[in-house]
């Protein structure tokens, strides 16, 4: 993966861009089911508790992975970030997209004050997804818990 990747809010108007990606993850997933979910995503609730979808974007534009996060309210850390609907195509170079997409996470995070980050991984794990999970371990991020 050459390119530059550029994280980027999704909005109404690039919803449409997005839908290659979830298709390729989610290939029962219809473009308007698609934009059903995600607008309410896209609308703020305030300033203080924002929400939203994120991007991770190549030069040209094309969307390679997002996640839909919000800043949640948290008895322990006062603040977190709540992440989920991860979408990381299996593709040549998703260790360097994996990371674009983490570090995203993070700034974000921590421009809103986060303590914690919390990542919901749904589906069936894939083997790629579990060396993810080491990885994120190996970098100081550590599973809180599992539901089923």
């Amino acid at each position: 993966m050459v390119d530059t990747l550029t994280p980027r809010f999704l909005d109404r108007r690039t919803i449409d861009k997005a839908y290659p990606l979830v298709r390729n993850i989610l290939p029962g997933m219809t473009a308007a089911r698609w934009t059903q979910f995600v607008r309410p995503h896209l609308v703020p609730r305030s300033t203080d508790w924002p929400r939203g979808v994120m991007t991770i974007q190549n030069a040209a534009g094309y969307i390679l992975s997002l996640f839909a996060f919000e800043v949640r309210a948290d008895l322990h850390e006062s603040r977190i970030f709540y992440m989920d609907h991860i979408m990381v195509p299996n593709l040549p170079g998703r260790g360097t997209l994996w990371a674009s997409t983490i570090g995203a996470a993070e700034r974000l995070a921590e421009m809103n004050g986060c303590r914690a980050i919390w990542a919901e991984f749904r589906g069936s794990a894939e083997h790629s997804d579990k060396d993810l999970l080491t990885s994120l371990e190996r970098s100081g991020y550590a599973p809180a818990g599992v539901r089923r």
